[in-house]
């Protein structure tokens, strides 16, 4: 059975499973925890006292007597007994028998004895049970000492982030302190006792006792797979300061050695970055030093001008080969290096950069490495579009292209003209004219600076017809979108230029309305042609939804189309048909559907097909194909999917129909008992010629310490991270 039968037949015994175990209840809901806490200082100040019992007696030297569903609060704390003595001179509580005391962030403690100044809060109690912040944490204690509004110490206790009559897990303490200005616990000589079974025991261990961040030790990463061996990560995070922090992880490879991980994160008034290094020294397996860093920072320098730097490096093409856990990592062909200075004004946009690259993927020849941009200079206007006026635009960048092997050079690229969009509720016409240049300035080359212009003018129009219809009794809005697209640019042989970044885009919907047929600089393709296209749309009334929409369209060509990459002269009269279909169905469904249909073959060119179900933030099933003639097909399953309160699985499984095999699989059961979790997930990455397998258990005990690096959804994986276009970046969009 292939990997994505087995991860759809788990999906579908877990779902059959969540009906059988609907009665199990849900994990309790935590009281919300705020960070804003009262000002401690002014428990203090001489507030008033409020006094409560059946019966009041006084006694000589200001000490009053309460009998009685006694009760005596001042500034948010409160103490509630059957009998207590109070002074009223010291403001000394005492009391015997069942007790409560409440502090006002939420704390309580019940004992058999309490002694406890109101106004300096010091005291102490005998054996007691508490619960901090609202059921946060709870347990007991042999005896508790209040030092003050900010400290308490507890000793011989047990902690727990357990509710109430469940005792899965206890940090087992001689001495604990709890600092209520940093909501942080320290603890000393501390025992993890997991379903009975000791399995940690810290000398000194600290942790937070609220959502705050908190410096300490994150708990380990523990796996296995074929290339690393069996690995223990020990992550610890530094919460340096609220707008820094850093995370330190050893990582312990049976079959290379000790890789050290480091990230260090940051937060500016104007700016923020990251910046990680991965070092595994004498790799045992390579007999080499490994390592891979990043660096990226995002920083506004005025209302409009920004500046933005992406810097990655790998010590060796196999590193990701060897330490990533995903195809998508393991698949990288490129590092980006860049660094951008970019401005957005109202009028104009601009863009400089650095950018070059590092070839990862061994099968890329030299000749195929990409060209470094040092620099790329783009200016553009801001101008939009308004209905009924002249729009004239600019469009220029300037490139100076670098390689150790090929062709290298300088080139300008501009593009202008304006346009005349003509628009009311009904349809639209919009005449534009305008204008290319390309030239370059060339290096070893016969022709040192070749140079080419072409005008261009294009008439794109459209009517929008609406109509009022049912789906069964819901009101639907039907629209009716035909749209005819003219473009003309008159051809000029091209064989000779240079080729630093062109190419050919695949086929889409919007690919038919492109006023170029090349994406990149180094072409102007030649047009005399109309796309004719419709578009149909299905607006829920009730709801405000676009419920489907579904559209179709092709080019056809007046003339044969003389510029291409590769050279050559293509005598088709039209494009192949492409439709697009979007539904937004009831019950939570959401459906895609792209096709490229050759009309002169009559077949499929290219197809690409998704499906999700997702009836919560939390659940989700998702189902998509990819196939391209004669050079990929691939099913990607994906779930994510809590069957049950306690029980949930997540997987997915990317299979190639061309090669018969998984390319990459992963799939994992998590059970959460509310204050810990279990998680064993299992995958199977395709690697050249062969599989890597890897397995990995996760425990969190919730509260005491939080996984590190391990992944929540099998669709949110990386070891790195993915690379992003600039924030900044005003040709981003």
């Amino acid at each position: 059975m292939s990997p994505a039968r087995t991860l759809l037949l788990a999906v579908a015994l877990m779902l059959f499973a969540g009906a059988t175990w609907a009665e199990i209840p849900a994990c309790p809901t935590a009281a919300a925890r705020t960070t804003e806490k009262p000002d401690l200082s002014e428990r203090r100040e001489d507030k008033p006292v409020d006094v409560r019992a059946q019966r009041i007696r006084a006694e000589k030297d200001g000490v009053v007597e309460l009998e009685g569903a006694a009760e005596i609060a001042k500034g948010g704390e409160r103490v509630e007994a059957e009998r207590m003595r109070y002074n009223t001179i010291t403001e000394l509580v005492t009391a015997e028998g069942p007790v409560r005391y409440t502090t006002s962030l939420g704390d309580s403690f019940s004992t058999e004895y309490l002694k406890l100044h109101l106004d300096t809060n010091l005291g102490e109690t005998g054996p007691s049970r508490y619960s901090i912040r609202d059921g946060f944490a709870r347990g007991d204690a042999a005896r508790i000492e209040f030092q003050g509004p900010e400290q308490t110490v507890l000793s011989d206790l047990r902690y727990t982030t357990c509710s109430e009559g469940t005792d899965d897990w206890f940090l087992n303490i001689n001495t604990l302190e709890l600092d209520n200005e940093e909501d942080i616990a320290t603890a000393r000589n501390a025992t993890v006792d997991f379903l009975g079974i000791p399995i940690f025991y810290f000398p000194y261990v600290n942790f937070p006792i609220s959502d705050r961040r908190k410096s300490g030790f994150l708990f380990p990463r523990v796996g296995h797979s074929d290339k690393l061996g069996y690995r223990v990560e020990t992550p610890y995070y530094f919460n340096l300061a609220p707008n820094y922090d850093a995370t330190l992880a050893p990582n312990v490879l049976t079959e290379r050695g000790l890789q050290l991980q480091n990230e260090f994160r940051y937060l500016t008034g104007t700016g923020s970055g990251v910046a990680a290094l991965h070092v595994l020294p004498n790799d045992r397996v390579a007999d080499d030093d490994r390592a891979v860093g990043l660096f990226r920072h995002y920083q506004a320098l005025t209302p409009f001008w920004s500046a933005y730097v992406d810097v990655r490096g790998a010590s060796d093409q196999d590193y990701f080969q060897d330490f990533g856990d995903r195809l998508i990592i393991t698949s990288l062909g490129f590092l980006p290096q860049t660094a951008d200075l970019s401005y957005r004004g109202s009028d104009w946009l601009f863009l400089a950069r650095l950018a070059d690259y590092q070839t990862i993927d061994r099968l890329i020849t030299p000749e195929q490495e990409p060209y470094a941009r040092l620099p790329q200079l783009r200016l553009r206007n801001a101008t939009r579009a308004r209905a009924n006026r002249l729009t004239p635009y600019l469009d220029s960048e300037w490139n100076r292209f670098e390689h150790e092997v090929n062709l290298t050079g300088e080139r300008l690229n501009l593009n202008t003209g304006v346009s005349l969009p003509l628009q009311n509720v009904w349809g639209f016409l919009t005449p534009k004219i305008g204008a290319r240049y390309i030239g370059y300035d060339l290096n070893r080359a016969a022709d040192d600076s070749p140079a080419l212009a072409r005008g261009m003018f294009s008439l794109d129009s459209g009517l929008t017809f609406e109509r009022d219809t049912y789906w069964g009794e819901r009101a639907i809005l039907q629209t009716l979108e035909p749209r005819l697209f003219y473009l003309y640019v008159p051809p000029k042989n091209q064989d000779a230029l240079p080729n630093f970044d062109s190419g050919v885009p695949d086929l889409t919907f919007a690919g038919l309305f492109r006023e170029n047929r090349f994406i990149g600089g180094d072409r102007i393709g030649d047009a005399n042609q109309i796309t004719a296209a419709v578009t149909t749309r299905f607006l829920d009334l009730e709801e405000g939804v676009e419920r489907l929409r579904l559209s179709l369209g092709r080019i056809y060509y007046f003339d044969d189309l003389e510029v291409n990459l590769p050279a050559a002269v293509q005598t088709a009269d039209w494009s192949d048909y492409v439709a697009e279909a979007s539904a937004w169905l009831y019950g939570n469904w959401h459906a895609r559907e792209t096709v490229q249909w050759s009309g002169v073959h009559h077949r499929t060119e290219r197809n690409s097909f998704y499906l999700q179900y997702q009836p919560a933030h939390n659940k989700i099933v998702s189902l998509g194909h990819v196939y391209v003639r004669d050079q990929l097909g691939q099913i990607d399953l994906a779930a994510d999917w809590p069957v049950n309160p306690r029980w949930s699985v997540r997987g997915r499984s990317l299979y190639s129909t061309e090669d018969e095999h998984s390319l990459d699989t992963y799939i994992g059961v998590e059970y959460n008992a509310c204050c810990w979790a279990l998680r064993l997930t299992a995958s199977r990455r395709w690697e050249l010629t062969e599989q890597v397998n890897a397995v990995e258990l996760e425990l969190q005990l919730v509260g005491l310490s939080k996984l590190g690096s391990a992944p929540d959804s099998p669709l949110k994986q990386g070891l790195f991270f993915p690379y992003q276009e600039s924030p900044g970046n005003p040709f981003s969009d």
